[in-house]
């Protein structure tokens, strides 16, 4: 028994079995009653340890030292963790999340070779181990012992912390990923000035969400070499990006812009040359002034999304109309995705047939969309997708709507939840959403790995799994059922 879980076991009041032998991971959850010490239960061999909801288990540590990943999640009478945390010697993932009387982590610190830690949604977490929240001030004259400290750390993520305060991160010089999502005291360039960004010079991942009065960034004060994605979502009085930002992140492959909506323009030279991504979503003066944008000099954009805003039902800032404008988009754009525009009345034919490598087509939510090209898609168009248009999709049935012609020679059609897979109408065999998404994923897996049929060893397998949910399909034509699982995480599809 490699990998015991204990789910949902409310009347389980004793302990479990002691030193469970040749246990590699342990999952217990929902067991609110279970007594029990993690050293009676873990083997010498245990390496992943998961608890959730079992706030009668004691957290000592002693005799832990092979687990690498440990995740604790909704104690809500959890008020500190074990000084003897630190002794976890191999620990490399550490999670804490939803833990609301969490007041703070020992004076201990952190296991020494950690190199990711999370901690989400503990509301009265006020500080993290003494190094963390030391602001430079405090610091200097630097010592040897604090220039050692935690310089495994490679991922930071803290979200929905609303008690924590903003803490210098200059020694964590091996830091990759630092995510920063709600958290209540984190919100004008005061704050990022205390982070010390500047000092990263290994991050390439940085997520920024609800720094409610960050107006600006400062001067210098990010770090740029190695930064290969940047992420802004919810900066409600943000006006302007970094300054400089084609020179100051030279290697930046993804930009994201997320609910901005005082943002009106990119900084003076434009975006990074390196750009590979870009996604605009409900930033209203920004998307208005799309024709001063100038991406026909980003020759390595490969996607971009636009969306309008999500829960209204008009948006009347960005005024899209038509889209996209000729020489709007670069020729070299692969994926385009159109989003929540209920102002959109028409594409625009010129603007699209310059595109050239287009691949994939998404469009979504636009109400007043009536029709698609005139002239005809790309040629290059491998797969298109379009739902929430009720004026556009009888245009388009198969066999029914006056424009199915325009459309026919594009290999994978998705609308509203019908495929068309090589002139194949795949329908799901039940009235599930699940159905829908196993169908998705399909779409999804070409899409990602440019291919126009799924791979020879995957076939015969009908059997698909999203998280612990098991479905098992009948009929499915063999072009397509050949996923085995398939299991979702936020933001990527992983095969197994």
């Amino acid at each position: 028994m490699r990998q015991p879980w204990v789910i949902k076991c409310p009347k389980l009041i004793g302990g479990l079995p002691k030193h469970i032998p040749s246990c590699v991971r342990l999952e217990i959850r929902e067991c609110s009653r279970l007594v029990a010490q993690l050293s009676n239960i873990c083997g010498a061999g245990t390496s992943e340890l998961v608890l959730k909801g079992c706030d009668g288990v004691e957290l000592g540590c002693r005799g832990l030292s092979s687990l690498t990943k440990l995740e604790i999640s909704n104690m809500p009478n959890l008020k500190e963790l074990t000084p003897e945390l630190c002794t976890l010697t191999n620990l490399k993932e550490f999670t804490v999340w939803n833990c609301p009387s969490l007041l703070s982590f020992p004076d201990t610190g952190l296991p020494p070779m950690l190199t990711r830690l999370s901690i989400w949604d503990c509301k009265v977490l006020h500080s993290l181990p003494p190094m963390l929240t030391c602001l430079p001030k405090l610091v200097f004259p630097r010592s040897e012992d604090m220039e050692n400290c935690n310089r495994s750390l490679e991922t930071l993520s803290l979200s929905w912390c609303d008690a924590l305060k903003p803490m210098w991160l200059g020694f964590f010089p091996k830091l990759r990923s630092l995510q920063i999502l709600a958290c209540t005291n984190f919100n004008s360039i005061t704050d990022l000035n205390m982070l010390g960004l500047q000092n990263l010079t290994s991050l390439e991942s940085l997520f920024l969400n609800g720094f409610s009065n960050l107006i600006s960034f400062p001067r210098g004060g990010l770090p740029g070499l190695n930064l290969t994605d940047f992420t802004i979502w919810h900066c409600a009085k943000l006006k302007s990006l970094p300054e400089g930002m084609h020179t100051l992140f030279p290697s930046l492959q993804s930009l994201e812009l997320y609910d901005c909506p005082e943002i009106e323009s990119f900084p003076e030279g434009g975006l990074p040359s390196s750009l590979h991504s870009l996604e605009i979503r409900n930033c209203g003066k920004l998307t208005a002034r799309r024709r001063e944008w100038d991406l026909q000099r980003l020759p390595s954009l490969r996607h971009f999304r636009l969306v309008g805003e999500y829960w209204r039902q008009f948006f009347p800032e960005d005024g899209v109309e038509s889209f996209p404008e000729e020489g709007l988009l670069p020729s070299t754009l692969m994926s385009l995705s159109i989003e929540n525009l209920p102002n959109l009345k028409s594409l625009n034919n010129r603007g699209l047939q310059l595109l050239g490598s287009l691949k994939y087509m998404k469009i979504e939510k636009c109400p007043q969309l009536q029709s698609l090209l005139e002239e005809g898609l790309p040629t290059s168009l491998f797969m298109l997708e379009f739902f929430g248009c009720p004026m556009l999709k009888p245009h388009y049935l198969k066999g029914k709507g006056q424009d199915w012609h325009k459309i026919a020679c594009v290999p994978v059609i998705h609308m509203d939840g019908e495929v068309i897979f090589e002139q194949l109408t795949l329908r799901p065999a039940m009235d599930s959403a699940f159905d829908t998404l196993f169908l998705e994923w399909c779409i999804v897996w070409l899409r990602f790995n440019d291919k126009t049929e799924l791979p020879e060893h995957m076939t015969e397998i009908r059997e698909y799994r999203p998280e612990h949910c098991l479905f098992v399909w009948e009929g499915i034509p063999e072009q397509i059922s050949n996923v085995r699982e398939c299991k979702f995480e936020y933001r990527n599809f992983l095969i197994h």
